[in-house]
């Protein structure tokens, strides 16, 4: 271990000294820097790095500590947003009343004019039976509240049936839910219902197993293909969704659908899969929902690629976009431009409601519960303020181009290493498919070197997330299962309004020192955690050999 860290120390200190070509810009940026940090390390202390990394860390990039990272930190575009002047200054009017701030109306207004008229109806009481948004401290307690609210219901509405899977299945999907359903041979227990998307994100696909539920990634087959030249890989695959609901309806209580498919790529979805998705729920009575955390981004591309928004503006295309769905949680730390919060928005007139009529109480009970009085959810009413003037900045379309064009021009930078990127490169990340990067190689599928990747370039400096089949997958006690269908990646993903093209160009430069020496990249143990749950941010490793 310490001669193929000490190997790649004495490499990333050589490329500091290397001159690159300057960067050429053919626009300026459509903001300005107001405020400025310095850094409280040095990109020249490897060693101490490697000493946090290895003994304090146990090489998880979650457990590694932000202040001794002097490059670039792209762990999560979650909460890392830099607020503009704008967002500032709006929290200075924060009312920090206990019930019905100021906030709550102001933000509600604004989701009304975000996400379409109708979704938060002025007339109704703040917080009361016939609201529609719940507020929550994040995304992720939205989700759980979710979750957790429909397995009761269901529970309740005495929902679902045991025993065989229907013979109409597709054999794809047969073989994909047989084994991970309970009762499918007619014994009793385990799970019953299940989440259909597009892929499901780590902490959604945790809270639905956790609640007992089979989370159901249903991809397009142009992404599984990895067809670099289709602009909507995020899509969902209709034909499956339509088997599986013609057959196992009952076992369905909603379809979600992720804005963009994080775990795919970060790539978009289309207008034309949605009104598809709706035409589908609809005829078989399901409800259905959004992940939206990247919804301007995944506007942005529905108005360069999809033909019919060409001429459309992102405000118009967003309300487009919502005008299908019965309802959708939002990380608001995302596209609402903030580094706390989260909502569960449900249409009061939409299938969920009338399907299950106490579930607007059970929401509420829950915020009450966990987060606070609903017209706060968690959060300050300067947060709230924040997250409104975050919604009016995030859907124009000179932030939407700076935003995703200096996402697309990292991913360019590493591709011309010959690093191979997920592409079409998506709106808030960099994908490098690992499985790829060490073609030719030796590295066995245990061998985690997604892991190693990311702890070696903690040690050069930057901060990337391992997302793939230790973060997607399990062990169960004997052997691992990867994640389905099977990603291997390795995720950059870049903080809102925080880097330069120059900053992102360093993460280039240590990544290609990575790929010119892969062969010597050593594989990882896993100490603790292999059999947890969310083990990606949990476990601990160390170097092999």
């Amino acid at each position: 271990m310490s001669d193929a860290t000490a190997f790649f120390i004495r490499r990333f200190r050589g490329a500091l000294d290397n001159v690159g070509e300057p960067g050429r810009y053919f626009r300026p940026r459509p903001y300005r820097n107001a405020v400025v940090r310095f850094r409280g390390c040095s990109i020249e202390d490897f060693e101490q790095r490697r000493d946090i990394l290895v003994n304090e860390a146990g090489l998880n990039a979650f457990l590694f500590r932000a202040d001794m990272i002097p490059g670039c930190d792209l762990l999560s575009d979650s909460g890392t947003t830099t607020m503009t002047m704008e967002q500032w200054a709006a929290m200075f009017l924060g009312d920090e009343a206990y019930g019905s701030n100021e906030g709550f109306f102001e933000l509600r207004e604004q989701f009304a004019e975000t996400f379409g008229a109708g979704w938060c109806d002025e007339g109704a009481s703040a917080g009361g039976s016939s609201d529609s948004m719940f507020l929550f401290h994040q995304g992720r307690a939205a989700e759980n509240a979710f979750f957790s609210v429909l397995a009761r219901e269901l529970s309740r509405a005495g929902a679902g049936r045991g025993g065989a899977l229907s013979g109409g299945l597709l054999p794809e999907l047969l073989e994909r839910i047989g084994p991970r359903l309970g009762g499918a041979d007619g014994s009793p227990g385990g799970p019953v219902f299940i989440i259909p998307s597009n892929s499901h994100f780590d902490t959604t696909q945790g809270n639905i197993e956790d609640k007992g539920m089979i989370p159901l990634n249903l991809p397009c087959k142009r992404h599984l293909e990895n067809d670099e030249t289709y602009p909507f890989r995020g899509n969902m695959d209709i034909e499956e969704l339509e088997n599986l609901l013609e057959h196992e309806r009952d076992r369905v209580p909603v379809v979600y659908l992720t804005v963009t498919n994080n775990t795919g790529g970060g790539q978009p979805v289309s207008i034309d899969n949605m009104r598809r998705i709706r035409q589908v729920t609809r005829r078989y009575n399901v409800p259905f929902f959004l992940d939206a955390c990247r919804f301007a981004e995944n506007a942005w591309f529905i108005q360069r690629h999809e033909e019919e928004f060409a001429g459309t503006g992102i405000p118009e295309i967003v309300r487009e976009m919502f005008r299908y769905v019965d309802g959708f949680h939002i990380s608001l730390k995302k596209d609402g431009l903030a580094n706390m919060g989260g909502a569960l928005v449900i249409r009061r007139d939409g299938d969920l409601f009338r399907r299950f009529p106490g579930f607007r109480e059970g929401i509420t009970d829950r915020q009450i519960m966990t987060e606070g009085h609903p017209t706060y959810g968690g959060l300050a009413g300067r947060d709230l303020m924040a997250i409104a003037e975050g919604l009016r900045t995030v859907v124009r379309r000179d932030y939407l181009d700076a935003r995703i064009g200096q996402v697309a021009r990292f991913g360019a930078g590493l591709d011309r290493c010959g690093i191979p990127v997920v592409k079409p490169v998506g709106g808030h990340a960099v994908y490098i498919d690992i499985d790829r990067f060490f073609d030719g190689a030796a590295a066995d599928v245990g061998d985690f070197r997604g892991i190693a990747f990311t702890a070696l370039l903690l040690i050069a400096g930057h901060r990337v997330c391992e997302l793939g089949t230790y973060a997607f997958g399990s062990f169960d006690g004997e052997r691992e299962i990867p994640p389905d269908p099977r990603i291997n990646y390795v995720r950059a993903a870049v903080p809102r309004l925080t880097y330069e093209d120059r900053d992102l160009s360093a993460v280039v430069e240590a990544v290609r020192v990575l790929a010119d020496h892969r062969d010597r990249i050593p594989g990882v143990k896993v100490e603790y955690g292999r059999q947890l749950s969310l083990r990606h941010f949990k476990s601990r490793f160390s170097f092999a050999g």
